[in-house]
């Protein structure tokens, strides 16, 4: 695979001249010529790294869209989850608008292969796939906690099975991050939202939630204001 293609030559350039204007271009710009250097001497995750990149930002999409594929069909987790976001997010450019006509993130197709790409990293052991699919459910469980739910006709209906889906996932992303941090692929902070979420879906009282419980409410609302704060101690020492 071709690193170094005009297209990418011309997304460094753009980001050399936006330096001119803004310097805190300056890291990304650090951390994509590293990625390149790194994938051209071989190393094979600095080359998936610098694909998926490429990937998100409609560089050579073709062809990097369909070596991220190949890498997903090998169950690499990391590229199941970023063909997730792919896929419900879309593409973004900043120095080429029309690249997010690349992907429809409003083609319900798009919609159903961006969950199949998060159902399957979540399968292999994705903590970040897990997360955002009970994000998913919380989005939706928030505005739903009443049978009288406002513009019931624009949202999507949960269902008995979603509130169940969202605890298993969240209770095996956080035994996950308990048991087997190595193999954690999202930072503490996003353990501890996870955990808030987990606390509010508890909480919801939809009346189709099989799994409300003040309790465990409670339990996973502590734990994630305990996390959050030892978070912050850490940051301010």
């Amino acid at each position: 695979m071709e690193i170094l293609t005009n297209e990418w030559n011309a997304y460094i350039e753009s980001m050399k001249s936006a330096l001119a204007e803004n310097k805190n271009w300056q890291e990304e710009l650090d951390a994509c010529l590293e990625m390149a250097e790194d994938a051209k001497k071989g190393d094979e995750e600095a080359l998936v790294d610098l694909t998926v990149y490429k990937m998100e930002h409609g560089i050579d999409f073709e062809e990097s869209l369909s070596f991220v594929k190949e890498k997903a069909g090998q169950n690499n987790v990391y590229a199941l989850t970023q063909l997730g976001f792919l896929y419900c997010t879309g593409v973004f450019n900043p120095f080429d608008d029309s690249k997010k006509s690349l992907i429809n993130i409003n083609d319900i197709k798009n919609e159903e292969k961006s969950n199949s790409y998060f159902e399957k990293a979540s399968e292999l052991g994705g903590v970040r796939a897990m997360a955002t699919l009970v994000n998913h459910t919380w989005v939706y469980g928030r505005n739903q906690d009443t049978e009288d739910s406002e513009n019931e006709e624009d949202s999507v209906q949960l269902t008995a099975e979603d509130f169940i889906k969202a605890e298993k996932l969240s209770l095996k992303a956080i035994d996950i991050y308990d048991n087997q941090k190595e193999e954690c692929d999202v930072p503490d902070s996003i353990i501890a939202l996870l955990m808030s979420w987990l606390s509010d879906l508890y909480e919801s009282k939809n009346p189709l939630s099989p799994i409300y419980s003040q309790e465990k409410a409670e339990y996973w609302k502590t734990r994630s204001s305990k996390l959050t704060q030892e978070l912050n101690e850490n940051d301010e020492g």
